[in-house]
């Protein structure tokens, strides 16, 4: 497994290139960018040069582009009950392709979509599965790979449902980017994994407490770690685990960066201490 960090929470405070500089310094082997509507260098009118001019900035730094993202899509549902709603989504799921295509990045994450009160659950699932057949489509000319990303949205909410999910949409080029933090939030992480594992592209990883019902760094919640990296190991798991900040931090992004890399590295030395038969409270 490798160590990667998203830019979410660090940009437009630091600026593309600080980050891939500070994420090379801190030890991660990739980042995870985000489409944004402003506030950074990837927009949906980006240019291909400026796209080109990221790729040679990661390579300067060393680092890889390891998947591409945006959070609009919480914005724009694919499975929204108004048509220019999901038109727009449609369009930001297809320029994420695009771009993906453009720098040479092979995946792309994208949330499925949210359920509503007053709508029945099977039309906004139906919605979501015939926005990601069309979107698969597009991904396999290009030779993209769609991670969906289970959330906190009231739909695909079990490991079980997300499967079935998936095998109704029925295409190679949509599978999981799965993220134990949310995971955790509606279930347990280590079901996902059992099920879902060998459709898994790549990961977000953070936590959650069950306590207060939020999210939280790092093995500052209640996953159980040395579980779940057990479960990775065993598939074996061999992609990106990609460090998703739970909230902004207005101040000392550098040693966030750094404590983010030590915790993955934690995470990851647990497979070591279980195949030593060791014991380790994290």
């Amino acid at each position: 497994m490798k160590k990667g960090i998203s830019d979410a929470n660090f940009i437009p405070d630091l600026g593309t290139d600080k980050f891939l500089e500070a994420a090379s310094k801190a030890g991660y082997e990739g980042v995870e960018l985000n489409l944004r509507e402003q506030g950074g260098d990837i927009t949906t009118e980006m240019s291909g040069a400026k796209a080109r001019k990221l790729v040679h900035l990661a390579e300067h730094y060393r680092i890889e582009i390891a998947s591409l993202t945006t959070g609009l899509l919480n914005d724009f549902p694919l499975s929204s009950n108004d048509p220019s709603v999901r038109q727009k989504g449609m369009y930001i799921g297809e320029k994420l392709i695009d771009f993906a295509s453009e720098m040479g990045v092979e995946i792309v994450q994208m949330t499925p979509g949210v359920t509503y009160a007053g709508t029945p659950y099977q039309i906004s699932y139906e919605r979501a599965k015939e926005a990601f057949m069309e979107l698969g489509d597009k991904a396999a000319a290009a030779g993209i790979t769609i991670g969906i990303e289970n959330v906190c949205k009231k739909f695909l909410a079990s490991p079980l449902e997300f499967n079935n999910f998936l095998n109704d949409i029925n295409h190679q080029s949509v599978q999981v980017y799965f993220d134990n933090g949310n995971a955790l939030a509606t279930g347990y992480p280590e079901h996902y994994v059992n099920m879902l594992g060998d459709r898994f592209v790549s990961m977000h990883v953070k936590d959650f407490r069950l306590s207060v019902g939020d999210f939280v760094p790092i093995m500052e919640g209640d996953t159980n770690w040395p579980a779940m990296m057990s479960a990775l190991n065993d598939i074996p798991y061999e992609g990106y685990l990609i460090a998703t900040p739970p909230y902004p931090y207005p101040n000392c992004h550098y040693r966030h960066m750094e404590k983010f890399s030590q915790d993955l590295t934690t995470i990851l030395n647990l497979i070591k201490i279980n195949e030593k038969g060791e014991t380790d409270t994290v």
